[in-house]
């Protein structure tokens, strides 16, 4: 039983794609959520959720910021420019397909009991990072009732051991932030957990940024947004990414 692992795809199809090219053979998938926001190829990484069957796929941040707007309305304005010309531009059932994302909670997949996670905590939690206290992660599964956590949001590749729990996150499928321009996942094969990554020609996503006219009022931005992919910093070269990068993070 292979079970492939996803998480934080963020309207990169052009990852999406290479990470399903190289695990072809998965039985089962899971997806941590993130699918379209706030990245340019977000109805072509729809269209190929959908004809994954997925599993089970959990709501994440950026998710509900498509089916509520206003949750990003006071944004700086280029990045509401961006998600609203994104959101403008959402094949028609979209939003319904998102609504079928579930919710963080206990689940049984492939014979395996977990608790899934998108990864964001209450504000003023530190976030869920390699650096960060045992009792952040904690929170991530408050019922305690299963010895595995899974993941994501915070689009760093690692595994955390506490006593006999462990806490897994598979890293960013379309905008990882250690420097490297790839994407990252994970897979559970009969039951033994390993991380892996892909490189990918990410010139389709470039170019469907082109394409946003939106961002021709903000030249800067775009600029970044570009480089950000292809340095593989997806928010910006600086701490605490910088400092995992050299670290070896994924």
């Amino acid at each position: 039983m292979k079970i492939l692992v996803i998480s934080d795809i963020h309207g990169n199809a052009s990852a999406l794609k290479a990470v399903l090219n190289a695990e072809q053979d998965s039985d089962k998938i899971i997806f941590l959520g993130d699918a379209l926001l706030s990245g340019p190829q977000a109805n072509e990484t729809m269209t190929l959720l959908d004809d994954l069957s997925i599993d089970i796929a959990i709501m994440g941040n950026h998710d509900e910021e498509v089916l509520d707007p206003t949750i990003y309305a006071k944004w700086p304005p280029e990045w509401v420019a961006l998600n609203n010309w994104i959101v403008a531009q959402l094949d028609s059932g979209a939003e319904e397909k998102l609504k079928r994302f579930t919710r963080n909670g206990h689940y049984e997949i492939g014979g395996i009991n977990l608790y899934l996670h998108h990864g964001e905590l209450e504000k003023g939690e530190p976030a869920a990072l390699p650096n960060a206290p045992d009792a952040t992660f904690a929170k991530l599964d408050p019922g305690n009732e299963t010895n595995l956590v899974l993941f994501g949001h915070t689009h760093v590749q690692f595994k955390r051991e506490i006593g006999d729990r462990t806490y897994i996150n598979p890293g960013s499928v379309g905008q990882p932030r250690c420097g490297r321009l790839h994407a990252c996942y994970g897979v559970f094969i009969d039951g033994v957990y390993s991380p892996r990554h892909v490189t990918y020609d990410p010139t389709p996503w470039l170019d469907a940024l082109d394409k946003i006219t939106p961002l021709k009022d903000f030249p800067d931005f775009h600029n970044w947004l570009r480089e950000g992919l292809l340095k593989g910093y997806g928010i910006g070269e600086k701490e605490p990414w910088t400092g995992f990068a050299a670290e070896g993070y994924c």
